[in-house]
């Protein structure tokens, strides 16, 4: 392990346009889910701009905008689908473009994103819907990294109410729609005292 810590001083955002291009998530329905607190605001900004991780979770929202997904489903689904969906494409070669000061700090840093995606081993995640906001169910969402053990998901009674996403596909559909690399990352380095170097 290095002796320096990374900080991380700028990401690439998207525009509402851009975000709506790559996730199909239109801006009205943006603004509706902004509102509502289901993607973020940012303090200060005349304009919506919006992160890799907020561009990931609209592409799952706009692939539910005309199901019959209740919203409160369509957020917990989608937060917990983007997390581990946008791990895998910032590890995904050409994705990131990083900026850093030295090529040991660049290998750590391409290391630590290739890590953080390897600690998800999860490949499908699968969402038990209630049929509606308040019927009594579960929006907690089950991980898979086989589709193997799909039996445990499927009722009594043969049914297999839910959503089922595959996050290595999601994360592709991302990257083969967003201009890459992104510029994502500039890394400082500091000494484990805090300094800079």
């Amino acid at each position: 392990m290095p002796d320096f810590q990374t900080d991380y001083t700028d990401e690439a955002e998207f525009s509402a346009g851009q975000a709506a291009r790559v996730s199909g998530l239109n801006p009205i329905l943006q603004r509706h889910y902004r509102q509502r607190g289901l993607l973020p605001e940012r303090e200060g900004a005349s304009h919506a701009r919006f992160k890799i991780a907020d561009v990931m979770r609209m592409t799952i929202m706009a692939a539910f905008s005309d199901s019959k997904i209740s919203t409160k489903a369509t957020a917990a689904f989608s937060l917990k689908a983007s997390v581990v969906a946008t791990a895998k494409l910032l590890a995904m070669d050409g994705a990131v473009d990083i900026d850093a000061e030295t090529p040991e700090a660049e290998a750590y840093e391409r290391e630590r994103l290739q890590s953080y995606a390897r600690v998800f081993k999860t490949r499908y995640i699968f969402l038990p819907l209630p049929q509606s906001d308040d019927a009594p169910g579960t929006n907690e969402g089950w991980e898979r990294e086989t589709l193997a053990d799909l039996a445990d998901l499927v009722g009594q009674d043969g049914s297999f109410h839910g959503v089922l996403i595959d996050l290595n596909a999601l994360a592709a559909l991302v990257y083969s729609r967003v201009t890459l690399p992104l510029q994502t990352h500039v890394v400082t380095l500091r000494r484990a005292d805090g300094g800079a170097e």
